[in-house]
């Protein structure tokens, strides 16, 4: 198992169960107790964990794991969706790109379109962008260091001078709810702007995103009008019948 790899599935343990012994993470991961710890190390350094006398445990302020790890996790699979998604860019358009790790998995399909200009609140999302040659507007703003994005008064300012076309967004989950997800009140200001100021609203969201949820809905279904994911049960098309298009991908 890759560094990585091993990493992410640390921070998804803590996650699950919050405090774990560390023999015990290192029977779980097949590794010895002196490379669990130096992941450990590298994941407090990143205020991520917290260690304490031979445990680790969870740094419960932090809600999410980072992009850096989400990254890793089904990139394939989550590729599909995102070049799927960059089908609905038409040339010379305008677009907002959202820094959910689904739709990252593809972005260098956008070097396919002509003219097309990239704004976006997300470093990674700027990044390679930028990698790209993508005309880029990154918006200014209070800085979320573990989220890698912006928020805040002067983001939703500076976004206000710009006309979206296709506003492309991730989700955290619908499970129980009438709308797409998002665990970051700040940044719920900034996306209601965007659906407000974009004449298209895209969503990706995989299939294990109808069995989570978070705290805060940033968009109703009915705001919504294309939606990109997996093939459907019955009862998820059911939850999500208020968006204008679905379409489903192969897994």
């Amino acid at each position: 198992m890759k560094k990585q790899e091993r990493q992410k599935k640390i921070l998804e343990l803590l996650h699950e169960r919050e405090r774990i012994k560390i023999r015990e993470l290192a029977e779980l991961l097949h590794a010895s107790s002196e490379t669990i710890r130096t992941d450990l190390d590298t994941l407090v350094s990143q205020a991520l964990v917290i260690k304490e006398h031979g445990w680790a445990r969870v740094n419960k302020t932090i809600k999410e794991i980072p992009l850096s790890y989400r990254s890793q996790e089904d990139h394939s699979i989550k590729k599909g969706l995102s070049l799927r998604a960059f089908q609905e860019v038409k040339d010379g358009q305008v677009l907002f790109i959202d820094g959910g790790s689904t739709i990252f998995a593809g972005i260098e399909a956008l070097t396919y379109k002509k003219e097309i200009t990239v704004v976006t609140d997300s470093f990674p999302v700027a990044a390679k962008c930028m990698e790209n040659r993508i005309k880029t507007f990154f918006l200014g703003g209070e800085i979320n260091e573990l989220e890698q994005r912006t928020s805040g008064y002067f983001a939703t300012k500076m976004l206000e001078h710009f006309r979206i076309d296709l506003a492309i967004l991730g989700t955290l989950g619908i499970k129980d709810t009438d709308g797409f997800t998002t665990i970051n009140m700040d940044g719920i200001a900034l996306l209601r702007h965007v659906i407000n100021q974009s004449k298209k609203v895209l969503v990706v969201c995989d299939k294990k995103r109808f069995e989570d949820s978070a705290a805060y809905i940033y968009a109703k279904f009915r705001e919504v009008d294309i939606l990109v994911t997996h093939p459907l049960l019955p009862e998820q098309k059911k939850m999500v019948a208020a968006v204008k298009t679905i379409i489903e991908c192969p897994s």
